[in-house]
């Protein structure tokens, strides 16, 4: 997937959401002691707290410091801002009042936070933490999964996370895995949302189970 363009992957994900939606048609959940499992209805994607660290001229970022509201007047890389509007959190250079992270507002400002945290206040832990849509028919939030996929596990190196995250523009089939504070990948197209640690974009072939 790395190696195509952003409208060549934009037309797989699209043919593979359909082939998705025809699973979940056509589906059979199964149930075992363990759980229930969802198999391949879903696919998976990366999302992480972007450094300030990362966003610099020399790597082509628009490092023009900039202010916003609720920064208090302070600025930085305007890059790095639309990132964490992006992502939800941001880590900074260096800390403001003890806190070490700038977090996106609903109400089109921007806040000093403690730590990047989910729906409901719980601090996200890399590898672990995971997102899904408000309008996912099967998962609820605070469900532990087991994900296996031969991309998730050798990317993540983990199969079981715990949801506690939503977010706007997931998918109803997707469920995003928050990977951790790191920088992009890189300044050009779809590289400014891609962790630098890791090559996942996206995980098609999923087996889920939602732990009882």
């Amino acid at each position: 997937m790395d190696k195509m363009t952003d409208d060549e992957l934009r037309a797989l994900r699209e043919q593979k959401v359909a082939e998705l939606k025809e699973r979940v048609r056509n589906s059979h959940l199964e149930q075992n002691p363990d759980g229930t499992i969802y198999p391949h209805i879903f696919f998976c994607t990366i999302y992480y707290t972007p450094k300030e660290s990362g966003f610099t001229s020399e790597r082509g970022f628009d490092a023009t410091p900039v202010t916003a509201a609720g920064l208090r007047g302070r600025k930085y890389p305007r890059d790095f801002l639309l990132a964490v509007k992006k992502e939800g959190f941001g880590r900074m250079n260096e800390a403001i009042d003890g806190r070490n992270y700038i977090r996106w507002m609903s109400d089109n400002r921007y806040a000093f936070a403690d730590a990047p945290v989910g729906r409901r206040g719980e601090v996200l832990v890399p590898r672990r933490s995971c997102a899904i849509s408000s309008r996912n028919k099967f998962l609820r939030q605070h469900a532990r999964l087991r994900i296996k996929s031969q991309t998730v596990n050798e990317e993540t190196g983990s199969e079981e996370w715990f949801v506690c995250d939503t977010g706007g523009g997931v998918h109803p089939l997707q469920i995003d895995l928050y990977w951790g504070e790191d920088e992009p990948r890189g300044a050009v197209g779809r590289q400014r949302a891609r962790p630098r640690g890791t090559w996942m974009e996206y995980a098609f072939e999923v087996e889920v189970m939602a732990k009882r």
